[in-house]
């Protein structure tokens, strides 16, 4: 079977068990969302400790999409994979508009794309990339600079292969992110729409797969029954069009709070709570293992 490029080094994908594909064990976003400081966690040992219950809990792998710009700690990635056991795959390229650096809005396509893909061919200290994102929007649109950056993600990904992961929040702006990276000859079966659940219009989420794209649910963390519900009712209503091996199940645990120190249900949450509530539903286990295990592992190696 392929491999996938982990904090650690390549891995047989076969090896990579249950996935959560879009996750953040370190970042500061406290820059721009002050006074929040609950969007600043750089505590490698903290993030440990929490990554552990998921590990515990028969988890094995994470997609860790915190960006350059989102303080992206490469080294403490690799510390806390040895320290517990996971395989943590690491991404690249920058999330949106106001994270950016201020020379983003001078440098060329072709010079951000560049800096993609020698750290996906090289690495950063010799730690490699497996993903491209998230690649995001701050609004309902794709401004100048954000487009730019998707066309870098574009190029990078036609270079090196990397699937692109997007940050499409709350509105149905995931579209027109696909118009870009078709516009530079993405295959969009490569290319993983996320943070569905924020926009729950079940037209949006069917020309999201009309198009190829995954659809990916990822705010799945148990703080409001109402949320898991509607949550549970997406992933039903997609599989029950038959749309089963297009959908991505995570938690993008961004805040502290949902941290279990700090109060919230943790990594673990998916594949133990969350999943008893797939079964609840009329699930089978066959076709949950194909949401949590087969289906992540197929998107990052492009199958």
């Amino acid at each position: 079977m392929k491999e996938v490029m982990t904090v650690r080094g390549p891995v047989d994908a076969s090896k990579l068990g249950i996935i959560l594909p879009h996750e953040h064990l370190l970042f500061d976003l406290f820059r721009v969302f002050q006074p929040q400081r609950e969007f600043k966690v750089i505590d490698a040992d903290l993030a440990a400790s929490e990554l552990q219950l998921y590990v515990d809990a028969g988890g094995s792998t994470i997609v860790e999409v915190t960006t350059i710009d989102m303080a992206r700690d490469h080294k403490s990635m690799l510390a806390i994979s040895e320290k517990t056991g996971a395989h943590i795959i690491m991404s690249t390229g920058w999330y949106r508009e106001p994270f950016y650096s201020p020379d983003m809005w001078h440098r060329t396509t072709k010079e951000l794309t560049k800096q993609l893909v020698d750290e996906i061919n090289f690495g950063i200290d010799g730690i490699r990339p497996g993903i491209i994102g998230e690649i995001g929007t701050h609004h309902g649109y794709v401004s100048p600079v954000e487009e730019k950056v998707h066309r870098a993600a574009a190029r990078a990904h036609l270079e090196t292969g990397l699937a692109i992961t997007l940050h499409s929040n709350a509105t149905n702006v995931g579209l027109a992110q696909l118009d870009v990276l078709e516009e530079e000859g993405v295959d969009l079966s490569k290319v993983v729409v996320g943070h569905c659940d924020t926009y729950p219009k079940l037209d949006y989420h069917l020309a999201l797969l009309d198009r190829g794209a995954w659809v990916e649910f990822d705010t799945i963390r148990g703080s409001f029954e109402y949320e898991t519900n509607m949550q549970i009712k997406l992933i039903t209503d997609l599989i029950s069009r038959g749309f089963l091996s297009r959908i991505l199940l995570s938690q993008d645990l961004g805040s502290s709070r949902l941290l279990t120190a700090y109060g919230g249900n943790g990594f673990a949450y998916l594949v133990t709570t969350f999943r008893q509530r797939l079964i609840e539903a009329g699930l089978s286990n066959e076709q949950i293992v194909t949401l949590i295990q087969d289906n992540p592992r197929r998107m990052l190696v492009g199958d």
